[in-house]
């Protein structure tokens, strides 16, 4: 029998590691086939290992639109050419918050913009996976130890699941291996190996471009 798994990818942990990788390689891959990415992390599953689901955790950043124009439909756009490939996305908000920095002569008060309900998004479907008991094993693209508890919380809730951390380039994390059955690091020459086409093609014929400069 196939091991049918649900990857649940951290979008931002993924984003600003491939931004790493821009800097570190020269290489752009904004434009990332995230189903074939999980499609080629399967042999390290084993079992006979299935994509039974992906799903695409994020956010769109309307505060930096005024700074950077089209960071958004940017964005949207990338969503809709994963959303052509199967990929089901969530986003949750980036939400204000004022920080005070003081000093002996001076007081600044800064506005600064939070990512919300991404994190809890993900614990959310590390449980629930745990809990509905539909797939063999959850595969989680992220190196943020803000998700362990949630991992801790699967692996007590239903210890046959399958429970396996993909680290995306520079963002591995010792904390999980206590907790998981496998711990694996993306290569960074792995991720120029899995871009979209471009254009993508929707099923129903229509064709989405690489934003400029992707």
């Amino acid at each position: 029998m196939s091991t049918s798994v649900r990857f649940l990818v951290d979008g931002f942990n993924l984003y600003h590691s491939v931004r790493e990788v821009r800097r570190t390689t020269g290489v752009e891959c904004r434009w990332l086939d995230i189903h074939a990415l999980c499609e080629s992390m399967l042999h390290i599953i084993g079992g006979g290992a299935e994509i039974a689901r992906i799903d695409y955790f994020s956010a769109l950043a309307h505060h930096i639109e005024a700074s950077r124009p089209g960071t958004v439909a940017r964005h949207e756009r990338y969503i809709d050419a994963l959303d052509s490939t199967g990929v089901m996305t969530h986003l949750g908000v980036f939400k204000p918050k004022d920080v005070r920095y003081r000093s002996r002569t001076c007081e600044v008060l800064l506005r600064r913009h939070e990512e919300k309900e991404t994190d809890v998004a993900i614990a959310a479907a590390i449980v629930e996976t745990a809990a509905r008991g539909d797939w063999s094993a959850v595969a989680l693209v992220s190196g943020d130890t803000d998700l362990l508890p949630a991992l801790k919380t699967a692996h007590r809730l239903r210890p046959q699941l399958g429970l396996y951390c993909l680290f995306p380039p520079y963002r591995s994390n010792q904390a999980f291996r206590r907790y998981v059955d496998g711990d694996f690091k993306i290569s960074p020459k792995k991720l120029p190996e899995h871009v979209l086409t471009d254009p993508v093609v929707t099923p129903s014929g229509r064709r989405i471009a690489k934003p400029e400069g992707w």
